[in-house]
Order: C-alpha cells, then structure tokens, then sequence
C-alpha cells in the first residue's frame, strides 16, 4: 500500500527536477528517497520517473499521478490545518521568506512571534518568490511573506509594509548631484541581483519608467554582496531600506533617495484562501508589521548619522 511519505517524496522530486534537491528538502539520504520512489512504483505498477544523465523527466502516467498525489496530500493538510484551527494556532508553522527580507526581518521577527505565539513552532523557508507561492499553493508552506503583486487567485495576502529603495554608490566618491541623478545613474554601471529575485525586477522596471538606459547588468545572489561590489568601486545599486542599517554599517557605500514618488515595494504575509488556520494569520501579520516598523526606525536613524 503507498504511503503518505512515498507521496510526499514523489510530489518533492517532480517539482525540484533533481533526486539530491529533492532528498535534501524532505531530509533523507538520496539512497533513502530513491529507495521511497522505487517502491512507490513498484506498489502502483507503473513507473513514474524517467531516468537520464541529465536528469528526469515523468513519465505520462507519473504526470498524472502526481496531480492525485498533490490532491491527496493537500487534503492531509486540511485536516491538519482543521485541527490546528480548532484548538487556535499552535504546533508547526511552515513560514516562507524571500532572501531580501529574511536577513532582515528574522532576526528580530522570530523571538517576537516566540512571545506572541508561544505554542507555535516555526520552520523557516527562505527562496524566491516563485517557489515560495509554488511550495504554498501544493501546501508544503503555510505563509509566505512577498513582494507585491502576488497573482494566484488562490491566494490570500495582506499588506505588511512599504519599503522604499534608495541609490547606493561608493563612499570615497563625490555623493551623486541631486538634481540630476537619474542622469548619474545612467552614466554608471547597475549591480543588481540575478535573475528571478523580485528586487531585480522591480529595480529595473523604476530604471526604465525614469527613462535610464542601463549598460550590461552583472547578477549576484545577495544584497550583501552587492553592496561590497559598490565598495569597491564597481559600480552601483539599489537597495530597499530595510536593510540599511545591516548592509551599510561600515560606511564603505553612501545611500541617496530618490525623488518624490520614492520608489519602493510593499511587503505582504500571503496564505492559502481556504485555509482553516487562515483567521489567524492576520495576527501574526501585525507580529511582523511592529518588528518592520521598529527595523525601518534603526534603518532611518543609520541614514540620519551617516
């Protein structure tokens, strides 16, 4: 008889495409989750995955396999979800984050909802916002905190808080001219971060309403590293306020904002729209909106002192 675990195995490694990924996200061995998988198949006499040297593929009754699979173990966790819900919210909450909030927000956020949740267990998630809304629409996430817009009509949000963008340019160069910036802008090289962050995509679309044209763009991974780049002279970036006080502690950048309308991103909890627990996630919003606001007040404060 398959299992629950099989499920779950199976529905882990169609959507990460890879048997180490997949192993690596349900913590097992990858021996262990290709023995799971195996025996799976064997239980439904049929196989489910191709294998190839570069990598897998479903087979045709494997695709349609797994949207019963996902249909089961969404309705296993509506009823967890259902328990959960009954006796209030407690036990494990499945809370995903973007990388360009997580740094920021967590260290504050997580002993805050310890004392306001105290009969919750967080298991934290951090990637980008594509597999944050996949891995919550399949139930693997109970709430993620985005950047809007979040278009998925099975989705809930609430917005949490605008966090405004500024310029960041070597600190041993002359401040850039206000007026005039968008112009020094142009003039430069953009760092940005790589492809598939939300905070690219947004910096480029205020780039391209202001009318900058922009040369050949390098990627990286992590705010941070895009702020050592400009350190060091290597061009420059935009970076959302919330991180000032982390990033530019060493006073190696200077920070600009832009002009009115400053640009920015608001910053949203989202869940399932059917969720049971769902009447609880406001509160844990208003958790992360005082941690935000009290973040942004040391991130003002940084800016005022540099």
């Amino acid at each position: 008889m398959p299992t629950l675990r099989q499920f779950r195995y199976f529905e882990t490694l169609a959507r990460v495409g890879h048997f180490g990924r997949a192993a690596a996200e349900c913590a097992v061995s990858q021996p262990a989750l290709s023995m799971q998988i195996q025996e799976l198949e064997r239980e439904i006499g049929v196989p489910l995955i191709e294998r190839r040297r570069d990598g897998l593929t479903l087979t045709p009754e494997g695709a349609q396999i797994l949207a019963r699979c996902r249909a089961i173990l969404s309705q296993v966790e509506e009823i967890r979800e259902f328990a959960k819900e009954s006796s209030g919210l407690s036990g494990a909450l499945r809370f995903g984050i973007i990388p360009t909030a997580g740094p920021y927000l967590l260290p504050d956020l997580l002993p805050a909802l310890a004392r306001s949740h105290p009969q919750i267990k967080l298991q934290v998630r951090e990637t980008r916002t594509a597999q944050l809304l996949e891995e919550l629409q399949h139930g693997n996430l109970d709430v993620i905190i985005a950047a809007l817009p979040l278009d998925n009509a099975e989705i809930a949000s609430q917005a949490l808080f605008e966090d405004r963008f500024l310029l960041a340019t070597p600190s041993d160069r002359p401040p850039p001219p206000m007026p005039g910036l968008m112009e020094y802008i142009a003039s430069e090289q953009m760092l940005l971060l790589e492809e598939g962050h939300c905070l690219r995509d947004q910096a480029l679309r205020h780039c391209e309403s202001a009318g900058i044209r922009y040369g050949e763009i390098y990627g990286t991974s992590n705010i941070s590293t895009l702020v050592q780049m400009v350190a060091n002279g290597l061009g420059i970036t935009i970076v959302p306020e919330l991180s000032v006080d982390a990033e530019t502690a060493r006073g190696r950048v200077t920070l600009s904002r832009f002009a009115e309308p400053q640009p920015c991103r608001t910053l949203a909890l989202a869940w399932r729209r059917r969720s049971p627990a769902a009447p609880h996630y406001p509160a844990i919003a208003q958790v992360i909106r005082d941690v935000a606001t009290e973040r942004l007040v040391r991130s003002q404060e940084a800016l005022t002192q540099a």
